[in-house]
């Protein structure tokens, strides 16, 4: 196998026609998928134009280093994920998509994580490798947050609520404002399984100054403690994370709109009180 210093020296020797350096370098699943002559054809065609890319982001999940280039244009995403020893497991490459404007509008208040204690960044961030949110103006600038330790979201084994570190952990207003909407009662789903039809699950929807509303989604069922109309203040306990909705796990999605609608509110930037730009990967308290 090819073996590299840096991950980083990757995408240079594959600009400069290093492919089968770079290929060598992947693991055998991806050679299973991809042959050595699809990847040099793939490769010399996307290359086309361009002078050189540079790092968006770069981020450690579940024990692979992601890192996401974009070219001097910014029209076109590399993807590379290294595990330990810089075997590239996935290497892939598509259009880049990006919102500049949109990315330089924030809130125009101030919030906090909804949370108490450490949490995990799942999905956040402002391209669609690092949050898959990224490409729906309703849910452009959301967070998914779970708890980890050791690497893990759960103990022992992945088939009950209970085993996640995040289910049953308080969720709190991220800011002061008032309950607009409560939906409750939503049964939780069994870890791996999903409910389509009711998205967010149980989840709360609170405005704040200046025409923002937060939304926080997939609550514990029946342990909401808020209700439509109540004034909440930022910090205080408004229910517990669970796994309800469109939810494979316990975790709590987070994000700011400019509508109390949920379907076709725009998602804003969100303006954290500590000054931070929480992206996948990071872990926030």
């Amino acid at each position: 196998m090819e073996k590299f210093s840096s991950p980083e020296e990757v995408i240079d020797l594959w600009l400069n026609e290093g492919f089968e350096k770079v290929y060598n370098a992947t693991s055998k699943d991806f050679q299973k998928m991809v042959t050595l002559e699809q990847f040099i054809e793939l490769s010399e065609s996307f290359n086309k134009g361009v002078k050189n890319y540079q790092l968006e982001t770069k981020t450690i999940l579940q024990d692979l280093t992601h890192y996401v280039w974009s070219d001097d244009k910014r029209e076109k995403a590399v993807v590379a994920s290294f595990d330990e020893f810089n075997q590239i497991q996935r290497f892939y490459i598509k259009p880049f998509t990006a919102y500049p404007k949109t990315d330089q509008q924030y809130t125009k208040n101030k919030y906090i994580m909804p949370i108490r204690g450490e949490w995990f960044v799942f999905w956040g961030g402002t391209n669609e490798f690092v949050n898959y949110h990224y490409l729906y103006e309703s849910q452009r600038y959301a967070y998914d947050l779970v708890k980890v330790q050791d690497g893990q979201s759960y103990q022992k084994s992945p088939v009950q609520n209970e085993n996640f570190y995040a289910f049953d952990e308080d969720i709190v207003a991220p800011a002061d404002g008032k309950i607009v909407k409560v939906v409750d009662g939503i049964k939780d789903n069994v870890p791996g399984e999903m409910d389509e039809r009711n998205a967010a699950g149980n989840y709360v929807v609170i405005e704040h100054a200046n025409n923002e509303f937060s939304m926080i989604a997939h609550f514990k069922k029946n342990s909401i403690l808020v209700k439509s109309g109540d004034v909440v203040t930022e910090g205080q306990l408004i229910g517990k994370c669970g796994n309800s909705g469109n939810s494979s796990e316990p975790h709590i999605h987070f994000q700011v709109m400019d509508s109390p609608d949920i379907g076709y509110g725009k998602s804003i930037r969100i303006l954290f009180k500590d000054g931070e730009n929480p992206i996948q990967g990071d872990t926030i308290s």
